[in-house]
């Protein structure tokens, strides 16, 4: 009795939080970041009464297809985008709970969506839905195959090329779901009569060569692979002969990913599976159309061919009259040269505003790689070069965070205790509000009054930032653009408004809820403050569920 009561406080709490976190939404100016902690509360309401959760996923589906997102002074095509993330955000959170409920919910909105969005169609919006569902089923022994295939048969539209979508579906389920992979292909295969040929032949050719690159036979999809060898031969004999005809032919995209696919996918399969006069055939035929391709579609230079050492390569371009072009192009040696050879290329660029920012780039992607490899010593060393605090402090970030995943605390903590201090010393941006952030979360697990402590210097932060002046990755002195490798990047730029909030910080939360709560009455951003308010609303409803359970 005792835990079913705790449990309905639990409940009525968790909804409680969530109506507060409604109504802190109406204060956000922002539309699309209004509507993405609408979608979130959504999400938890329907934890805690499906019902309630469905219609306010109803309610803000509509919100979403009459948003008004303005690019500029333009509107119209140009707003598919910020709208097409929301419903993409939606869409993930409805499939996991409901996903027939998310295809009912596609078919009711279309019409609006249309109306108020020029160009997202009904097909755009199941491409999104078809990525959500495969992703979320990705590992189960036993996905909706009937639903899969429903949705990939909605995303064909009869006269339009095959979405990249079922084309990335397909070539992943042919080696890891075979199966799916048979009945999605027929699914595609069905519509052939209604796509674009060249389309069609690229992405059926792609799925069998995959799925039958080592078997001895083509069983179960014999007839319908027969079928595409001959239609695919047939399109390549007809293209040969137009190309004979007229030798500057003009080829369509389509037509020149379908030339290419003669070699990758076709000739394989044709070699394996078809009669030697056949393969003769094609091979001629691809061979004679590859050179109707695009220039910079062709090799670079022979098979096999070195492009040359890098100091060959660097005393070519330092003949390069052009000062410009020659930092430009000493710039993009000095990115794709290894570590212990970049360094040496980037001093040889003259712009001096372009050599710094190549060098600090140069030390950010060698930390990267340093961590990625476990050289964690090696990328301390690294990142106590790198130029600014707040860089300083993100790399320390994710040491930190490396050393702790391997299970090694005491060097974790002195990291994150070096991350705090460079923290401290950065300029007030939400960078380094962000930074605060997620070290309390690092420290949530492993000490939880360090936790807190940080966590109310990141609340301080967060509504001391000031704006931060964005960078101009086309700019000319950054030969045009910048290495970005996300947060850790002399281009990463946040507002307030963008901090991600870490998901530890759930952890603070089961340790001292109210404590929790004093710190989001600090947290100025309705924006942030929502956010925060997310993590302990998630947190209640967890917690609910597991009394409910008896756990």
């Amino acid at each position: 009795m005792g835990e079913e009561q705790g449990a309905e406080e639990k409940k009525g709490d968790a909804f409680l939080l969530v109506q507060e976190i409604l109504g802190e939404a109406e204060r956000i100016a922002d539309p699309p970041q209004r509507l993405r902690i609408r979608i979130q509360a959504a999400d938890l309401l329907w934890a805690l009464d499906e019902r309630a959760g469905r219609s306010l996923f109803e309610r803000v589906m509509g919100e979403i297809a009459r948003l008004e997102v303005k690019t500029g002074s333009e509107r119209g095509p140009a707003n598919i985008e910020p709208r097409r993330a929301l419903f993409r955000e939606l869409l993930r959170r409805v499939v996991r709970r409901d996903a027939r409920f998310a295809e009912r919910l596609i078919e009711r909105f279309e019409g609006e969506v249309q109306h108020w969005t020029s160009g997202l169609t009904r097909e755009a919006l199941y491409q999104e839905m078809l990525g959500i569902l495969w992703d979320a089923s990705a590992g189960e022994a036993s996905r909706d195959v009937s639903l899969l295939a429903d949705v990939v048969s909605r995303t064909l539209s009869p006269g339009h090329g095959i979405p990249s979508v079922v084309s990335l579906l397909l070539t992943s389920a042919a080696t890891s779901s075979p199966d799916v992979g048979d009945t999605l292909f027929r699914v595609v295969f069905s519509r052939f009569a209604t796509l674009p040929e060249d389309s069609a032949l690229v992405v059926l050719g792609a799925y069998l060569s995959r799925r039958f690159r080592t078997a001895d036979s083509l069983a179960p999809l014999e007839q319908e692979a027969r079928a595409i060898f001959a239609r695919a031969l047939a399109r390549a004999e007809s293209l040969w002969q137009q190309a004979r005809a007229n030798p500057a032919i003009a080829l369509q995209r389509e037509t020149q990913r379908f030339i290419q696919s003669l070699s990758s996918d076709y000739l394989p399969l044709f070699q394996r599976f078809e009669d030697p006069s056949r393969v003769a055939l094609l091979t001629i035929c691809a061979q004679a159309l590859a050179h109707a391709l695009p220039v910079e579609q062709r090799p670079a230079r022979p098979m096999g061919e070195a492009e040359g050492t890098v100091e060959e390569q660097m005393q070519e371009i330092e003949r390069e009259p052009d000062a410009r072009m020659r930092d430009r192009r000493l710039r993009e040696l000095a990115l794709k040269s290894p570590a212990d050879q970049a360094r040496k290329v980037a001093e040889k660029i003259s712009n001096p505003k372009m050599r710094e920012t190549t060098l600090e780039e140069l030390k950010i992607r060698q930390v990267m790689a340093q961590v990625a490899h476990r050289q964690l010593e090696d990328a301390q060393r690294t990142a106590e070069t790198l130029g600014d605090f707040g860089l300083r402090s993100r790399a320390f970030i994710e040491i930190a965070r490396t050393f702790l995943k391997t299970g090694q605390e005491e060097p974790g903590r002195t990291l994150l205790e070096r991350a705090y201090q460079e923290a401290l010393r950065a300029a007030r941006t939400a960078r380094r509000a962000e930074c605060l952030f997620e070290i309390a979360g690092l420290y949530a697990p492993l000490d939880s009054a360090r936790a807190f402590h940080v966590l109310l210097e990141a609340s301080k932060a967060a509504a001391e930032a000031k704006p931060e002046e964005r960078v101009t990755v086309r700019d000319e002195a950054f030969g045009g653009i910048l290495y970005e490798p996300g947060k850790l990047s002399l281009t990463y730029r946040p507002d307030v408004d963008d901090i991600d909030l870490p998901a530890e910080l759930m952890l603070l939360a089961r340790e001292d809820f109210y404590r929790m709560r004093s710190v989001s009455w600090s947290i100025r951003s309705p924006v942030l403050r929502s956010r925060f308010l997310l993590i302990l609303a998630q947190w209640l409803v967890e917690e609910a569920t597991r009394a409910r359970k008896g756990g």
